[in-house]
């Protein structure tokens, strides 16, 4: 099979996984989680006692990682803050390219896909990106921060996005022409 054969299973994988991904935390981390007791948002950022980050706290208190990354790119580019819509609308922007991203570097890695493989490789980007890359930049609170379930879900929702990568890749596969 052909590397770009290959990448383009993986980029259709990479937004079905994507897809899987955001309903799994819509319909089933609610149900493991529980109630968050997450505040309205109007606080000021707090200093994360559990930081790991090597640059200092860059997301302010309840904001995802993805919010984080659209919001500074946007204050770093536009010299001020987005508005609501806006940040929600990078949110969701970051989102989607991490996931496009990732599937096609997964269909570049792996090849023909593999249910088994996109699972792991799920459980790659949630070790490696989301309990690693992610705190060392200060985009979430360090590991330390969040309780056992939290990182149980954030790894359920990595795994549920790898399973839809490479069932998807392996569809998308059998369906396209052989080269």
């Amino acid at each position: 099979m052909s590397a770009y054969r290959s990448v383009v299973a993986g980029l259709i994988g990479g937004a079905v996984g994507t897809l899987a991904m955001g309903q799994y935390w819509t319909r089933v981390a609610p149900l493991l989680q529980g109630d968050s007791g997450s505040s309205g948002g109007s606080e000021q950022p707090k200093k994360d006692e559990h930081s790991i980050s090597v640059i200092g706290q860059q997301h302010q208190p309840g904001e995802s990682s993805t919010a984080a990354i659209g919001r500074v790119a946007y204050e770093k580019a536009e010299g001020h803050a987005p508005g609501k819509q806006t940040r929600a609308a990078l949110s969701e922007a970051v989102h989607w390219g991490m996931g496009v991203g990732s599937g096609a570097l997964y269909g570049a890695l792996a090849g023909r896909g593999n249910p088994v493989k996109g699972a792991a490789f799920g459980v790659g980007l949630w070790a490696l990106v989301d309990e690693g890359i992610v705190p060392l930049l200060g985009l979430q609170d360090g590991p330390a921060a969040t309780p056992a379930k939290g990182h149980a879900n954030r790894l359920g929702a990595h795994l549920t996005y790898g399973l839809a990568l490479g069932v998807t890749a392996l569809l998308i596969d059998a369906l396209l022409p052989e080269d």
